[in-house]
């Protein structure tokens, strides 16, 4: 990569994880800084999200700023460091926000600071629906209808002119749920005193809906000189009222003509061209079938999970290629390695396979919430599968979700009274896929499934086509021909065993016997027309085999899945942590996850990916082909381990821990925790941590932390040996916690647990030692002791510093939500009294 003449920048992190992103902010912040850092240029980072793997990647962050995402904070950043530029591409919605206040307070045009991607007028159109919507209209780009009123009569006058049902929206909105579809009146006079609370400017808009239309997601990329590529066109299954995070999306389109898809690339180009993006653009459109009309609905100028799920599922290394776009090269002159051939990336992405993805839900952690699906997200976090069909990609896509019953969900709709069914297809809940199998199965035609919910009928077609081979394998029971048919589309062991009465391990037996063996396809953005490499992998019942042996030594690595409700990122932390440790183990890492949005499946931390389920058959079958020396699971996934630990293997199983292991401290009372790094010998402290008092609940809660602990010197040394002991006389090394109770004037050991995941991250951080790393050394067998002692003698004193989680209560409109380790989705952490350098 040729230097860049931009020296510095700060760029703007994402914060806490919420329901609109989850990791693949982090992970496109790690391979931006990463390759700003091979251009020369100094990188400052602003975030307080403990879960983090960027933050702690001091080989490319040369100042990791751990602190509040305010505007505030972010003066004082650029006082300190005097960056030439910002990026606040990587940070969402509020880093664009952010921007705009440092615009209006007058820093960004007194330093003379260059805004990367995208130029200030198009970060205040971002900002502000209506100047956007005006911009678009002078450029004859088709939109929707839309009006900003500050009063309810206001609203009313304009929903009357457009017709029901209308959109209401927040302008400048103070969280992210501020989006409601109303029918009549009585439904808009709660939406637009609600949003009008909402909003910081005290408006709303109202828009015209265009529920039932089709949703089209295009991402677009352009660079300096206005040379521009489409990387994907996405098509939603669920149409317009359905917010496309909660539906299923296909890449590449399964139903468009070839006319639409030209008109709307044609589209998003001339949005990106106006606007000045520089990088990757994001544009959503709604699609009329009948008539082939469109319409602009949303410009995501910034890094998404729908930019991520492009570059998995493509192979184009989108966030590479957009750092150099912001360092000022052409797409003509980025030179992407010996892997890729000369100008890729200025090749548009071909796909010869299908990728799908699927929501994941967090309504067994919140059953309050309700299910029912609208224009605001509910999902938490999403999976996706690969393959050569429809519905093997969406079959292998549902076997990602963690935990999903063997049967798919299937017994369950059985249930459904006649009645029960219909209002599930009129008022669509989550996991509706399910309910629409059900339906078929009664006998409902495409025809009536097509008009009732506004799916295209091309997905009945598909959805029919899972019905009836399901059917098929459960009338003919241990027949070859039907196995055969049932694995080249995607059908597990789980599932064929359930629905054949019998084990999943017969049913490998079986696929043994007959020689059915899995081959492997290599993910490439040039659909095989190119000999490029991106050592990433999808299965497929074919007779070639594009998969080989990973150089040795090697360690495969079971990824976290789909992000969800409890484990938040703090999982995915931990695994990417854990990878660039290997690495420097001297071990070649292969990671098998099917999260799009996951930091540890970027190309720096894994030599080889396989996007797969992480189901039994197929983990047996890498184990076959990459002959491991070291294999990682999550604890979590329990009968992933049940199933390997009754057979022999020749690697080394090594269990992961995980949120999913009991709490000792679930009480509600103040508690003090001794925590410690144990190598088999000599316990080494980490300080200690309290539970803070909940504000609102009035009570202690383990989801927010203080380090350290205040306990009074008198009684320090004596709880101290007790913990020291406590974790002495454990039969494993590991990160442990010590907890204690306080009782009048005493302390009480209520007992020693692992170190909880969010804390891990949190105290590496606060100490700045890399405590997955150490985890790794003293599972691997490396010689940890030397390690922890010099990394320890090296940590500075923080001072005072908190940790407290966040919970999507408000984005899923539950009241008083009870806080719990289970119900996390992300956090946030702050340096009370001095930050480390």
């Amino acid at each position: 990569m040729a230097k860049s003449a931009i020296k510095s920048v700060l760029v703007i992190g994402a914060g806490a994880n919420d329901v609109q992103h989850g990791d693949e902010l982090d992970a496109a912040t790690y391979q931006i800084t990463t390759a700003f850092k091979k251009l020369g240029i100094t990188t400052i980072l602003a975030d307080d999200n403990p879960f983090s793997v960027s933050l702690e990647n001091r080989a490319a962050v040369d100042h990791a700023c751990i602190g509040p995402l305010n505007v505030e904070h972010l003066v004082t950043l650029i006082e300190h460091y005097h960056p030439q530029a910002i990026l606040p591409t990587v940070g969402n919605q509020h880093a664009f926000e952010l921007t705009q206040e440092l615009l209006e307070k007058g820093i960004i045009q007194k330093l003379d600071i260059k805004l990367l991607g995208v130029p200030e007028a198009t970060i205040r159109q971002v900002n502000n629906p209506v100047l956007l919507s005006r911009t678009l209209h002078k450029m004859d780009a088709p939109m929707k209808s839309v009006v900003t009123v500050s009063n309810y009569q206001d609203a009313l006058e304009e929903a009357r002119k457009l017709g029901y049902p209308v959109i209401i929206r927040s302008v400048l909105p103070k969280s992210n749920s501020t989006r409601r579809i109303v029918h009549d009146q009585r439904e808009l006079a709660s939406a637009v005193q609600n949003c009008l609370s909402q909003s910081r400017a005290e408006q709303v808009l109202v828009q015209q809906s265009l529920a039932g239309y089709k949703e089209i997601e295009v991402v677009v990329q352009r660079d300096a000189s206005g040379t521009m590529m489409m990387l994907s066109m996405i098509e939603d299954m669920d149409p317009i009222g359905i917010h496309a995070g909660d539906s299923v999306a296909f890449n590449p389109p399964q139903t468009l003509l070839d006319r639409q898809i030209q008109d709307m690339r044609d589209t998003a180009f001339a949005i990106t061209r106006k606007l000045r993006i520089v990088g990757t653009n994001h544009v959503q459109f709604a699609l009329n079938a009948e008539d082939d009309k469109f319409y602009v609905i949303k410009n995501s100028p910034y890094f998404d999970r729908m930019t991520s799920f492009v570059e998995q599922s493509t192979g184009y290394p989108i966030a590479k290629v957009c750092a150099q776009l912001y360092a000022g090269q052409l797409l003509r002159d980025i030179d992407l390695g010996p892997n890729y051939v000369q100008h890729a990336a200025l090749v548009e992405p071909t796909m010869d396979y299908i990728a799908a993805r699927v929501p994941v839900w967090g309504f067994d952690e919140i059953p309050e919430a309700s299910r029912l699906l609208g224009t605001e997200k509910k999902s938490v976090g999403t999976v996706f599968g690969v393959g050569r069909s429809t519905i093997e990609a969406l079959f292998k896509a549902i076997e990602s979700r963690y935990r999903e019953p063997a049967d798919f969900h299937l017994a369950a709709q059985k249930k459904l009274s006649d009645d029960e069914l219909i209002v599930k297809l009129v008022h669509p809940e989550a996991g509706r896929l399910f309910v629409l199998i059900e339906a078929m199965d009664r006998g409902y035609s495409v025809d009536e499934l097509a008009e009732m919910t506004k799916i295209d009928p091309f997905y009945f077609d598909q959805i029919n086509k899972m019905r009836l081979l399901i059917r098929e394998v459960i009338d003919n029971p241990n027949k070859e021909p039907v196995l055969i048919k049932a694995k080249g589309y995607g059908l597990s062991n789980q599932l064929i065993a359930r629905l054949w009465n019998t084990t999943p391990h017969r049913i490998y037996q079986m696929l043994v016997d007959h020689q059915i063996t899995t081959k492997y396809k290599e993910i490439e953005p040039s659909a095989g027309e190119f000999d490029q490499h991106t050592s990433s992998f999808y299965s497929a019942l074919e007779d070639e085999n594009e998969g080989t042996k990973t150089a040795q030594p090697s360690a495969m690595v079971i990824g976290t899945g789909g992000l969800r409700l409890g484990l938040s990122n703090a999982g995915d932390y931990f695994v990417a942590s854990m990878m660039r440790q290997l690495h420097r183990e001297g071990y070649h890492t292969v990671i098998v996850d099917t999260n799009p949005s996951s930091v540890a499946l970027v190309s720096d931390l894994s030599d080889k990916r396989y996007l797969e389920p992480p189901t039994p058959e197929n983990i047996l079958q890498l184990l076959k082909v990459e002959q491991p020396q070291l294999l990682f699971i999550p604890a979590s996934y329990t009968q992933l381990l049940a199933s390997l630990t009754q057979m022999e293997l020749d690697s080394r199983l090594i269990i992961l821990p995980d949120d999913r292991l009991p709490q000792l401290d679930s009480r509600a009372t103040k508690l003090v925790a001794f925590n410690y790094i144990f190598e088999g010998e000599y316990a080494y402290p980490l300080g200690t941590t309290t539970n803070l008092l909940s504000p609102e609940q009035l009570n202690y809660q383990s989801t927010a932390i203080r380090y350290p602990a205040e306990v009074p010197d008198y009684e320090f040394q004596s709880v101290s040996d007790q913990a020291s002991n406590a974790v002495m006389d454990q039969n494993a090394p590991g990160l442990y916690q010590v907890i204690f109770v306080k009782a009048g004037n005493e302390f009480h050991q209520v007992g020693v647990q692992p170190l909880p995941l969010p804390e891990v991250a949190f105290l590496s951080k606060v100490l700045q030692v890399n405590l997955p790393g150490v985890f790794t050394q003293l599972l691997t067998g490396s010689t940890a002791s030397e390690t922890v002692i010099d990394s320890l003698k090296q940590a500075a004193d923080p001072g005072v510093v908190t940790y407290r989680a966040t919970f999507p209560f408000k984005a899923l409109h539950v009241k008083n939500g009870i806080p719990a380790v289970n119900k996390i989705i992300g956090a946030r952490m702050q340096f009370l009294t001095r930050q480390p350098k």
